[in-house]
């Protein structure tokens, strides 16, 4: 069994871990605190940025306060960093996210940021950089991870749901339900992952395809497929595919595309997987409810969760497992980092 699959099955423990902390007091505490801060008043915004996959993490938490009306922006930090300073000011809240708070752009950023704005943490590791300089911490509690970012990355995202939630004042459901079905998720991969790896076989690239939140499944899939199995892969938001990118298809084509059905554009999803079959690609389609689509060149695969910004937690692990097969079957070593190292501390 390789690393990064034994790190891939550790999510459950990584989840019920992070989760068990914020429904007790010291992480009940965490999150009201950081509440509280937005309900004085004194601030009009709040900017998340983060790098890779907590830049990813940044967009989605973004775009769920938003939704809420709660003023709300992701920035990437290395952007933030060189281009987009003068934003920050006194009167927003800085969430920072990052899995190790070693990140290079994340730990120059603070360096640069003025004594008098409030900067809030959400980490893996809190002996870091980035909390030692945080005012506020929300940790993440996935244990040591050494591969490509698997526990970190649904440990961090369901953080930052949290955070969301309790933002907006709004009850935490099902999240032990999704929890638990992972394992099962991954307990029973032998029975359709080998239907899965002849899909991408058919191609020598990969494109990720979603919306909403699931377009941070979309983005997180694209990165293990390049950096854990050394394969070129392209996340894109289901509404731009047909801006251009709906030219590309043809035989050999082959797109992962997530979407929930209470996301308010899964008929929209639908109606692009059909277009992609009628062109000639193949589609593996990450969902909570199958369609009603019969064709060879479509795989569905079905997540039990019931909550659409909940869905990014369950859908990326069949992924996980994907890139760990294939990266296998190409006779790479599955998220082992060959050019960099894990913690990116240069530009």
């Amino acid at each position: 069994m390789s690393k990064f699959l034994k790190e891939i099955e550790g999510q459950p423990n990584a989840l019920s871990d992070t989760w068990d902390y914020y429904d007790e007091k010291e992480g009940e505490d965490a999150l009201n605190t950081v509440t509280g801060l937005w309900n004085s008043g004194d601030y009009d915004k709040i900017i998340f940025t983060g790098m890779g996959s907590s830049w990813f993490i940044s967009q989605a938490a973004s775009s769920m306060l938003s939704a809420r009306g709660i003023p709300a922006l992701a920035i990437n930090a290395g952007e933030l960093l060189h281009y987009q300073y003068p934003i920050i000011n006194k009167k927003c809240l800085l969430v920072c996210i990052s899995q190790s708070g070693e990140s290079y752009e994340i730990v120059h950023l603070l360096k640069k940021v003025e004594q008098d704005v409030k900067i809030i943490a959400i980490c893996n590791e809190e002996q870091s950089s980035l909390v030692r300089m945080a005012g506020y911490v929300l940790p993440c509690k996935a244990g040591c991870e050494e591969m490509t970012s698997t526990k970190t990355f649904v440990s961090c995202y369901l953080v930052a749901y949290l955070l969301v939630k309790a933002l907006a004042d709004e009850l935490v459901l099902d999240v032990e339900e999704v929890i638990g079905a992972i394992g099962n998720m991954i307990l029973t991969c032998p029975k359709w992952l080998p239907v899965a790896i002849d899909v991408l076989n058919s191609s020598s690239s990969i494109l990720l395809i979603g919306r909403g939140s699931a377009f941070t499944a979309a983005c997180q899939g694209a990165l293990m497929f390049m950096e854990a199995a050394k394969t070129p892969a392209l996340a894109i938001q289901g509404g731009e595919f047909r801006h251009g990118p709906l030219e590309m298809v043809k035989k050999g084509f082959v797109a992962i595309v997530f979407s929930h059905s209470q996301s308010g554009t899964y008929k929209q999803s639908l109606t692009l997987i059909k277009d992609i079959l009628k062109y000639g690609g193949k589609v593996i389609f990450i969902t909570d409810r199958f369609s009603d689509i019969e064709n060879s060149r479509l795989y569905e695969f079905g997540c039990s969760c019931r909550r659409d910004e909940l869905f990014v937690i369950q859908s990326i692990i069949p992924v996980q497992l994907m890139v760990n097969a294939w990266a296998a079957s190409k006779g790479v070593v599955p998220g082992k980092f060959t050019h960099a190292l894990k913690v990116t501390n240069i530009e």
